[in-house]
């Protein structure tokens, strides 16, 4: 990470309402956006247009976009300003193929900015924006991250100040795990989301544990599958088209007895069949009782992979998301564990907190190995017990070959 010279975070934005929406998403994350310097404010009075105010966030007016030269000078001020150690500013990428970057002599001093000065630069959309590959690149050269949304920007910079008290901490040197080449093959041709059964083997590989389960075809072969595995069971969908199976009625819990897996298994391959599925099939699952909690990662395209663990099933949605950079030692993980335990419902005395770190070392092993092929990877629900953690639900999308 960029070490900051100062804690102040300074913002100059191209309107009012963007600059009113950083100041509510800066105080929120707790940023300190101090009043700028005399020197600061008459340096920004030369530079921008009579009307333009001289607060913390700046709106530096939609003439800057137009007049480059106006939004580089309010940057060099605010890069002279000794209580500012970051400067947020909306100058983006360009977003389709053939887009000129206009911003281009900004984003050129500001980079120029960082060298000289050491004042962090980090260009903030009001919301999230998708790339091409041409903007991809761009954003690869620029040497500035490129934030999206302002809440997620914030956070972002909150994280960044707070890690100047803290020594950082190096990613491991890994080599690649020894069933990559296993899971690279169990991606390849695939795009988009992955049907469980698939998103299942790519956490075994890596070492998270499954229940006792089946794959089937048809009601039949599901009660047959189920005295197999054992009663009481789950019954669900198995379909690419059906990532989020509980809300499209794609899954049945608790069933005790051969007819209501019949029953149970005809619901939901007709309710796989309603949410588009092609070739559904059915997932009969051996029930394990536990805490739930989510382990999961994500591959940014600009940041690299990234894992956390929150809270589990229904209250996955709820509260924010802490992420650590992968992959991780075992070491790092259980620490990371420890830390979040209380907040996910896990008790060191009832919940095997070592079996949760393996899993997210697994997960965050997977990310980094796999991050060319692979956008995320999910255990959610992973139920943890006294001995053990299972993942009864996987979720996975691949990313398609470059």
């Amino acid at each position: 990470h960029r070490a900051l010279r100062a804690p102040g975070v300074a913002a100059a934005l191209q309107s009012g309402g963007a600059c009113t929406l950083f100041a509510e998403a800066a105080a929120e994350a707790g940023l300190e956006l101090p009043e700028f310097a005399g020197a600061t404010r008459r340096r920004l009075r030369a530079a921008l247009p009579a009307f333009a105010g001289q607060n913390n966030p700046l709106d530096v007016t939609g003439q800057a976009a137009v007049e480059t030269e106006m939004y580089v000078a309010a940057l060099e001020a605010l890069a002279g300003d000794p209580r500012i150690g970051l400067v947020a500013f909306d100058a983006f990428p360009p977003r389709l193929e053939s887009e000129e970057v206009w911003a281009e002599p900004v984003l050129a001093r500001a980079r120029e900015l960082q060298e000289e000065t050491g004042v962090a630069f980090a260009s903030v959309a009001m919301s999230p924006l998708s790339y091409g590959k041409a903007a991809r690149a761009f954003v690869d050269r620029a040497g500035i991250p490129f934030l999206q949304g302002h809440r997620a920007a914030a956070g972002a910079v909150r994280a960044l100040v707070d890690l100047q008290d803290v020594k950082e901490r190096a990613l491991p040197v890994l080599p690649p795990h020894a069933n990559r080449g296993r899971a690279l093959r169990a991606l390849r041709g695939m795009a988009g989301p992955l049907d469980e059964a698939r998103a299942a083997t790519l956490l075994e590989l890596y070492g998270v544990r499954r229940p006792v389960e089946r794959v089937v075809d048809t009601p039949e072969q599901a009660t047959r599958a189920a005295r197999v595995v054992g009663f009481p069971v789950a019954v669900k969908a198995l379909a690419p088209e059906m990532p989020h199976k509980e809300r499209l009625g794609g899954i049945r819990l608790g069933l005790a007895d051969a007819a209501a897996v019949a029953a149970a298994a005809s619901q939901v391959l007709a309710a796989a069949r309603r949410a588009g599925a092609r070739r559904p099939q059915v997932l009969v699952q051996r029930m394990v009782q536990g805490a739930e909690v989510l382990v999961g990662a994500v591959v940014d395209e600009r940041f690299g992979p990234a894992v956390t663990i929150r809270p589990g099933g229904a209250l996955a949605e709820s509260g924010e998301a802490t992420f650590i950079a992968a992959p991780l030692t075992r070491t790092q993980a259980g620490r990371f564990v420890e830390r979040h335990a209380t907040a996910c419902g896990l008790d060191p005395r009832a919940h095997d907190l070592a079996a949760v770190a393996r899993a997210v070392e697994g997960i965050a092993r997977a990310s980094a190995d796999l991050r060319g092929r692979l956008a995320s990877l999910e255990a959610n629900p992973l139920i943890v017990g006294r001995r053990g953690a299972v993942a009864v639900d996987a979720l996975a999308e691949a990313r398609p070959p470059a």
